[in-house]
């Protein structure tokens, strides 16, 4: 398993993966209407987005959480939520994901995210 690791240099992928992945979401973030995420972070391919209702005070946002990963379901892509506070989605694809499915991950992600906050906005 670790001539593996070594071999396929998983190690390097792990961390192209996640710097796709961070970029992706601190740019969704800054867009306008995406202030319910507060925090992006992650350690290689493991990411984690952290879902709040108002940034200044980072108070969680569980329903939120909840209906991203309803509306994602739907879409076709299945998301972990995590957190002591139910508040945050962790990200952790394949090392081996081609980089066309996680990008297309990522666009259903960033769909399922604006859905869900217009539908709990109205």
């Amino acid at each position: 398993m670790l001539d593996v690791i070594r071999d396929e240099d998983l190690c390097t992928r792990a961390v192209e993966i996640g710097e796709v992945i961070r970029a992706r979401l601190t740019q969704i973030s800054s867009l306008r209407g995406m202030e319910c995420i507060g925090d992006v972070r992650g350690l290689g391919a493991m990411n984690a987005l952290e879902l709040v209702t108002d940034r200044a005070t980072n108070a969680p946002d569980a329903a939120l959480t909840a209906a991203v990963v309803a509306e994602a379901e739907a879409r076709g892509l299945i998301l972990l939520s995590c957190g002591t506070r139910y508040n945050v989605i962790r990200l952790l694809p394949p090392l081996t994901i081609p980089m066309d499915q996680l990008h297309e991950a990522l666009d259903i992600l960033e769909a399922a995210l604006e859905a869900a906050a217009m539908k709990l906005a109205a």
